[in-house]
């Protein structure tokens, strides 16, 4: 391997494609992974910050092909939390304790797969209709848990999912919402001095990773079934909540 090519470099290249196949492809469930990767090599701040640039410009991109398709009522109901429980993360991101958020995101996660799986093995197929509170209050923990550590669109994924909507409609919803949501994080993280020119500068040569993989997530999308893209996102998730819970309660787990 070339000398300039570091362990950082090749890290963060992974997370970048991770991040446009996940949100392009499935709604940002498997993109969850990224934060805990990253923070190994950069720590908890830098970490979050670096990605949020990458993150806002797959947002971005992945709005193209999903223009419009979009659930207005849902977007309506989530961002007033959101902008709220960003503006809670704001006082909250120099005092949380870096290892019981991941592990409450990691038991959350857990939860509603299982409750997925549950009410799929007991044949109970009626999906939640969605009420403003319910979007309120999801929307206020996603803003708030995405403030601190970009884990946050696991918790709309699961609201979304429960409401049994069509996969391209899930995805365009769930990509507006956090292009709103990222994009009112800029100037939190700025002014935590997370943020920068030189942030930005240091992610550009691996914007053409994001590209290639929303590409890939949008054709992901595309031959996927509705059946498998939901065995898919709530199978991934379950996953990656485990290895969450795992991870913060072994601090030698990273270095298997």
């Amino acid at each position: 391997m070339p000398e300039w090519i570091s362990n950082e470099h090749l890290a963060f290249g992974f997370a970048t494609l991770l991040i446009g196949v996940s949100k392009a492809g499935f709604g940002g469930g498997i993109g969850i992974l990224t934060s805990p990767l990253l923070t190994i090599f950069f720590g908890a701040k830098p970490a979050v910050g670096r990605l949020l640039p990458m993150l806002l410009l797959c947002d971005i991109i992945a709005l193209v092909p999903y223009w419009r398709q979009w659930d207005a009522s849902n977007l309506r109901n989530l961002l007033p939390g959101g902008i709220l429980g960003i503006v809670l993360g704001a006082f909250a991101l120099s005092q949380i304790n870096d290892e019981m958020l991941t592990k409450l995101i990691g038991a959350l996660a857990v939860f509603f797969s299982l409750l997925h799986f549950t009410r799929a093995g007991l044949k109970r197929d009626d999906p939640i209709e969605p009420r403003f509170w319910h979007g309120f209050l999801v929307g206020l923990a996603t803003g708030f848990v995405s403030t601190l550590s970009h884990v946050g669109g696991l918790l709309t994924s699961m609201y979304l999912l429960m409401q049994k909507m069509e996969s391209r409609r899930f995805v365009a919803t769930t990509t507006a919402f956090y292009f709103w949501i990222n994009l009112l994080k800029v100037p939190v993280f700025w002014n935590e001095g997370m943020l920068s020119a030189e942030t930005v500068l240091a992610d550009w040569p691996f914007m053409p990773i994001v590209l290639a993989g929303t590409l890939l997530g949008v054709l992901l999308n595309r031959r996927v079934s509705d059946v498998w893209f939901g065995r898919i996102v709530h199978g991934s998730v379950l996953v990656i909540g485990i290895y969450l819970l795992v991870k913060t309660g072994n601090k030698d787990f990273w270095w298997w």
